[in-house]
């Protein structure tokens, strides 16, 4: 800070947000040395802070400093993706609340089906053993990922683009059969369309435009380290392979007629 100055003039320390992470760091270690008593609450969430030590590696380290700078930009440049794919995926909850509000229900009896019957107490066998019967209460209850409003569709749906348990979600709605009543086993089938649909656009396209846009935008950063170069692309990976190149050594046997035959064969 000395040297390149505070933060007055251009290409002072406090201009770069390394620097100021560097500094965040370093003044919480210092106040937490400063104070002995463990008892208070801010010295405990300062030493909590020291976690971020090993973030002051990335100052020192050029290629580290690169890649976070180009995650930082293609953040902001995927911004406009981010906005398409949340309009999306409203639509898709909008859809399917119109076709699941409500129809996710079942009893814990799968012998009811509708919330009427749903009531009083029911008999059960453990793994099937007539001889361990078990009682059990009737619920009338929802599945823990429903669409019976937009927000629980949004999240519902989102777990299908991870492609973690989704195809419970699938199956459900297969069965499902009308609000307040019961499922039926593949009593819709062809509602799959809409999650087959969902997948392809959500979890396939954009997530491929996303990671697209990820790696234009790395690339782009990497040619801003040459915009002030007079050389073109091609002309660089020219001149870098000549300076990395190295003569092969090559073997001449010196006995003649271990030369004829290695002659014979190289010239094949």
């Amino acid at each position: 800070m000395t040297a390149f100055g505070a933060f007055l003039h251009k290409g002072s320390f406090c201009r770069n947000y390394f620097n100021l992470l560097d500094l965040l760091v370093v003044g919480v270690s210092l106040v937490s040395f400063g104070i002995q008593s463990s008892a208070i609450s801010v010295v405990k969430i300062l030493r909590v802070l020291r976690v971020l030590r090993p973030l002051r590696a990335i100052n020192r380290a050029k290629g580290l400093k690169h890649v976070v700078q180009c995650v930082f930009v293609a953040i902001r440049t995927i911004g406009n993706i981010m906005i398409v794919t949340t309009l999306l995926q409203f639509m898709f909850a909008c859809i399917g609340v119109q076709l699941f509000k409500g129809k996710f229900y079942r009893c814990t009896d799968e012998a009811k089906q509708n919330p009427e019957d749903c009531r009083g107490i029911f008999i059960v066998y453990k793994d099937g053993d007539v001889d361990n019967p078990m009682v059990r209460e009737r619920v009338w209850q929802n599945s823990d990922f429903n669409f019976d409003n937009v927000l629980s569709a949004m999240m519902a749906l989102f777990t299908v683009s991870t492609f973690e348990g989704w195809p419970a979600l699938l199956y459900k709605a297969i069965d499902s059969n009308a609000e307040n009543i019961g499922p039926v086993y593949n009593y819709r089938v062809e509602i799959s369309i809409f999650f087959i649909i969902y997948i392809i656009i959500i979890a396939f396209f954009m997530m491929n435009i996303f990671v697209g846009f990820v790696i234009v935008t790395f690339q782009e950063q990497g040619e801003q380290e040459y915009k002030n170069c007079e050389l073109d692309k091609n002309q660089r990976q020219c001149v870098e392979y000549a300076l990395k190149a190295r003569p092969l050594r090559r073997y001449i046997p010196k006995n003649p007629y271990q030369y004829k035959f290695w002659y014979m064969v190289n010239s094949t």
